[in-house]
């Protein structure tokens, strides 16, 4: 393990909150204080990638697809639902807004049956941006134009899986739109959103979060003090080099992370049936 266990002494009042899964499950406690959703300020945008839908995942996909104002699939994404709706024989029930990117990947048999459903189907050439940004860039330019995209939470499901350089490539999106908007992660394990330079509080499910957690510090070295996992830090240096929290353990509903660069808050996720 590649953490460090010291008891944090500083508060973490007056903390940026992150839902996290409960923008997925929102649960009630029978305390309207703790009844988490959907702002009603906000928007909630799904975007799928280029990485297979595990087929166990239809009640996920269901209840993201029905709270989502805007659905994407961004090029090979358009393949992996259309999979995934084949293989459930729930094709006309997930049928997106639009498809978009350099649509090299994208098979003759889901795009045409798409277009015939109605979904835009939008080819941006433009070789310096990736699929992932050029999704991003359909939501904020066509789907909510004119719109501040802060207002619009980002659902990726994908992403984090297959060729590492995509992985990392993924992460840097978070990192470079974090200030921007707010982009929650999905992947086959795991639940991934980056938390912003300051006092956080993130807010954990424990029906679908855990028990494994970890810190990425992929912008430089930051130093960190945590309350609520197994091993907590004081103010310590954290980096790519040096010591990262990883393999920790969530042992609070609340865990506070006070951070001095942006970091990358990584979960378990397990989907409920």
């Amino acid at each position: 393990m590649d953490t460090a266990a010291i008891k944090g002494t500083s508060t973490l009042d007056h903390c940026q909150v992150h839902a996290g899964s409960y923008l997925v499950y929102p649960q009630e406690s029978g305390n309207e204080a703790n009844v988490i959703s959907l702002p009603k300020n906000k928007e909630l945008a799904l975007l799928i990638l280029n990485e297979p839908i595990p087929s166990d995942r239809y009640n996920l996909l269901e209840r993201v697809w029905n709270r989502a104002n805007y659905r994407v699939c961004v090029d090979g994404g358009g393949n992996q639902l259309y999979n995934f709706g084949d293989y459930h024989n729930v094709l006309d029930k997930f049928v997106p807004n639009a498809i978009v990117g350099d649509l090299d990947s994208l098979r003759k048999t889901p795009r045409s049956y798409y277009e015939k459903q109605g979904a835009a189907v939008c080819n941006y050439s433009d070789q310096n941006s990736t699929d992932f940004m050029k999704g991003l860039l359909y939501i904020d330019t066509v789907l909510r134009a004119g719109k501040d995209s802060q207002d619009c939470i980002v659902v990726v499901f994908g992403g984090l899986g297959g060729r590492l350089d995509h992985t990392m490539h993924t992460l840097k999106v978070l990192f470079n739109n974090h200030l921007k908007r707010q982009i929650i992660v999905i992947s086959e394990s795991n639940l991934t959103f980056v938390l912003p330079s300051g006092k956080n509080k993130i807010l954990t499910n424990k029906s679908v979060d855990g028990p494994t957690c970890g810190i990425l510090p992929l912008a430089g070295e930051t130093k960190l003090t945590t309350r609520g996992l197994r091993w907590n830090l004081d103010n310590h240096p954290s980096s790519f080099e040096g010591l990262m929290s990883t393999s920790n353990i969530v042992d609070e509903p609340e865990i506070y992370i006070e951070t001095t660069l942006p970091v990358a808050w990584t979960c378990e996720f397990t989907p409920l049936k």
